[in-house]
């Protein structure tokens, strides 16, 4: 699914919705945009909120929303949280007479610190797959919009997936599973939900924290090269996911038992190399979160066989296993 296609509703949907709710006769909407375009998320972020432009720009130049234009500006928050939610109080107002029709953060921090404000300055929250997720429950939260699934939902997909590949859900008891999670609430998002699921279905569970933001990952590897888990759920994002593929390779780990999150799904993550343990602050990852079919597998990540010592189903040609919606 392409992004225009997937967004297409939503901006349409809460540009109307504004309007509906005592805006009629606004000339334009405004989009503030908590947007990060310098530091370790900012190929993540330009990549978003770029595209997030480019569609606005697109519904103006086709006559706006019933007539109504879409306008926005820029707020730099570095994916901070601090940062992100001194953004919102400066653009929570409008723009020119133009009123707030929704944020959209695109961060869990950020998220989770407007939410009650947002809540109380009525205005709508997006969080598209991410963000807390009992804000899915309108009835408790009627200003926050979780778009296409929430945390829960995804990883439960997830370990439903790895059941199918081993050969049903009663076939993961004795198994072992490592998640590699970014250290940021984004990353520990699911924690709670997947020790749920291992207890529940009778997997071993290790949960190893990198921290911000991913450069630095050996020590996680060697950890889970010891345990030799049969899978790894990957909750990266920005530079961890290019380190964690780079590493996993060093080490051996056959990357088809590699899991990534609808975060962690972007082929440049697999093509591009890791940046070095001290790089630049400025990513130059690309990501693109793709909007698709579930659990696809993407082009391959590398030609060099998994050692002997770790579970393969193909040695000689290892792919990524990826996650989409």
């Amino acid at each position: 699914m392409s992004f225009k296609k997937a967004f297409k509703p939503l901006a349409l949907a809460l540009a109307l919705g504004s309007i509906s709710l005592g805006a009629q006769a606004a000339a334009e909407q405004y989009f503030p945009l908590q947007s990060y375009r310098i530091g370790p998320y900012a190929a993540g972020g330009t990549g978003f909120f770029g595209g997030f432009i480019d569609y606005l720009q697109y519904v103006n130049a086709n006559g706006g929303v019933n007539g109504v234009k879409l306008t926005w500006s820029e707020c730099e928050t570095e994916y901070v949280v601090e940062k992100g939610v001194e953004c919102y109080e400066r653009l929570k107002k409008g723009l020119n007479g133009a009123p707030t029709a929704a944020t959209n953060p695109l961060s869990v921090g950020i998220a989770y610190a407007t939410l009650d404000r947002s809540t109380a300055d009525k205005i709508p929250l997006i969080t598209i797959n991410h963000g807390r997720t009992d804000s899915t429950d309108g009835r408790v939260f009627p200003y926050a919009f979780p778009l296409q699934l929430n945390p829960y939902s995804e990883v439960s997909a997830i370990v439903n997936y790895i059941g199918q590949q081993v050969g049903g859900l009663d076939k993961l008891k004795g198994k072992k599973i490592v998640t590699l999670y970014h250290g940021s609430p984004y990353g520990k998002e699911t924690n709670e939900v997947l020790e749920k699921l291992a207890s529940k279905y009778g997997f071993t569970l290790t949960l190893l924290e990198v921290p911000h933001p991913g450069n630095e990952q050996q020590s996680q590897w060697l950890n889970i090269r010891r345990i030799q888990p049969d899978y790894v759920i990957l909750r990266g994002w920005g530079v961890m996911n290019p380190v964690a593929l780079k590493t996993a390779q060093k080490l051996g780990y056959p990357t088809d038992r590699i899991i990534g999150n609808i975060w962690s799904n972007s082929e440049d993550d697999a093509a591009r190399p890791a940046p070095p343990p001290r790089a630049s602050s400025r990513s130059r990852l690309t990501h693109r979160a793709r909007l698709s079919r579930c659990c696809r597998a993407s082009r391959k990540a590398s030609s060099m066989p998994a050692r002997a010592t770790w579970p393969t189903r193909n040695a000689s040609a290892p792919s990524i296993t990826t996650w989409a919606w």
